[in-house]
């Protein structure tokens, strides 16, 4: 099935017009806009504390900005009901708290809370979006089992099975890899894309990881001290000189042999840049 076909995310917009952010007085992010691209992949990359986790914040309204405003469909995103924001945008932050004893079901039975009216019960459909959501992150085994008992990689992928029950158009995650070993980063950004690619759904991520951002988004967005540096696909906008201006580092981009993306390959001190042929 081609995406075009079943783009329901790509009937909403997300947007940040010159937002000004920060906590305790002190301004992380000054005056940002950025355009999240419907129907799309979106990955957030950049150093420790340059902003991308606080724009991600704004952008879910878990975060007010200081001036400037988040556009859900053009309107203000502060200023629309709570529950109609969350029938159209799910976040997954970078240290969610789970409350004490709750199961792994009930926490994910959680996500379809937006979907709950006065007068609506739970129904077959949420039961089938929280048992497809457990099956896809491989969960489904410990649906019994308390949340604080799990090891810090399944508590992870049950997070996440929770955002995607919620079973929303826009999907923002901040860093959703998190104590995940290698197998299970792509399963989680492979679940993503069949999402993406399923059902349209418009997805912005931040990653700590360049090399698999690079190999699942988009739109590629590169943040530093704040602002953006630059933003585009990819194989248009990676450079070895984009990695040094952002993250200080020098290195060589090769291209991905698995898929055909930027590969970036780190050069240390003791290392030498290898003589290109």
């Amino acid at each position: 099935m081609e995406r075009k076909d079943l783009r329901m995310g790509a009937e909403h917009t997300l947007a940040a017009r010159d937002v000004r952010l920060g906590y305790d007085g002190r301004e992380v992010v000054s005056g940002l806009s950025l355009d999240i691209p419907p129907g799309a992949i979106t990955m957030i990359v950049g150093p420790n504390a340059c902003g991308k986790s606080t724009l991600l914040r704004s952008m879910a309204r878990l975060l007010a900005p200081s001036s400037g405003s988040v556009l859900l469909d053009g309107r203000s995103i502060q200023e629309m009901p709570t529950k109609e924001v969350a029938s159209v945008l799910g976040i997954l932050p970078q240290s969610p708290v789970a409350p004490d004893g709750i199961t792994v079901s009930d926490l994910v039975g959680r996500g379809r809370y937006p979907h709950q009216g006065w007068f609506r019960r739970w129904t077959a459909e949420d039961d089938t979006a929280v048992a497809r959501a457990l099956l896809a992150t491989d969960v489904l085994e410990l649906a019994g089992r308390p949340v604080d008992e799990l090891s810090g990689g399944q508590r992870q992928r049950v997070w996440i099975a929770m955002a995607l029950s919620q079973r929303t158009d826009i999907l923002l995650l901040d860093e959703p890899t998190t104590f995940l070993d290698i197998s299970h980063q792509l399963d989680v950004l492979d679940l993503l894309t069949d999402l993406n690619r399923e059902y349209g759904t418009t997805i912005a991520v931040v990653l700590h990881d360049l090399n698999l951002a690079c190999r699942y988004a988009d739109q590629l967005v590169a943040m530093k001290d704040g602002r953006i540096v630059a933003e585009g696909a990819p194989t248009e906008i990676v450079t070895a000189e984009l990695v040094t201006e952002v993250f200080g580092m020098r290195c060589s981009v090769a291209e991905d042999p698995a898929s055909g993306t930027p590969m970036i390959v780190p050069i240390g001190r003791h290392h030498i840049t290898p003589v290109q042929a």
